[in-house]
């Protein structure tokens, strides 16, 4: 048999080709500021963890650490999936199970935020429900004390435990103590005005094998008071009698 040569290729040609896939891989993980236009799925922005050893902050990666433009009106979908236990309490500074002042489920094991703006104002509701499953799959698949808060914040606030300073809360947080009920937590609005807002969602996913939740934000525009549609349609009245005036001729 003959021998057969092989001809290696400069560095400089592969290096351009490696050096372009790990720049892409680069890319891939960072998180983006999308356009939602009436519907969509949104990922969480920051999460935030409890463990043995104090509280984490997962880093975000594509397409989760995300944020939102959402269209008015709009409805949205958000959810998350633990495939296992989350059940250490995130803890304060001193090392004390956290616990908002007003919760009405008391600690709980990781918190979810969804980071978003809107252009108009807005009224609507927002939903979560953990999937709940009867027992003895419960123990398995289980997020207990869920729960949901809304609130507006300055621009270009970071997402944390605690709501930043300058923010106006939207709803303080709704939920239902203990295990999965299947019983949706709801909180309706009216007074969401164009600015950043972050959505909160908290629990427990203690079952052996973690839990899930789902939820929906529902957006809808602002309808204008009574009294005002009457007013607007008189000054276009008053604007359409002072032009036909402008143009009459004048008589002696």
């Amino acid at each position: 048999m003959g021998i057969k040569s092989f001809r290696v290729a400069p560095r400089a040609a592969w290096r351009a080709p490696v050096a372009g896939a790990l720049l892409l891989v680069s890319f891939a993980a960072v998180a983006d500021d999308i356009t939602l236009n009436g519907s969509g799925q949104l990922d969480w922005t920051a999460q935030f963890l409890g463990s043995a050893s104090g509280n984490t902050q997962t880093t975000p990666a594509a397409p989760d650490g995300d944020t939102y433009t959402l269209a008015v009106p709009g409805q949205y979908g958000f959810l998350d999936q633990f495939t296992a236990p989350q059940s250490s309490p995130l803890v304060d500074g001193s090392n004390t199970p956290f616990e908002n002042s007003g919760t009405p489920v008391g600690t709980y094991a990781f918190q979810d935020t969804y980071a978003f703006t809107i252009g108009a104002a807005a009224s609507g509701d927002v939903l979560a429900v953990s999937l709940s499953l009867q027992s003895p799959l419960q123990s398995i698949f289980n997020i207990s004390d869920l729960q949901l808060r809304l609130y507006e914040v300055p621009s270009a606030s970071t997402p944390g435990l605690n709501i930043p300073a300058g923010s106006t809360l939207v709803t303080s947080w709704q939920g239902i103590p203990g295990n999965d009920s299947g019983s949706p937590i709801q909180a309706t609005f009216s007074n969401l005005q164009s600015g950043t807002y972050f959505l909160d969602i908290a629990g427990t996913a203690d079952g052996s094998s973690g839990g899930t939740y789902v939820g929906q934000l529902n957006l809808s525009p602002v309808p204008l008071p009574d009294a005002l549609p009457l007013l607007l349609t008189g000054l276009g009245g008053l604007g359409w009698l002072a032009r036909r005036r402008r143009l009459m001729p004048l008589t002696m």
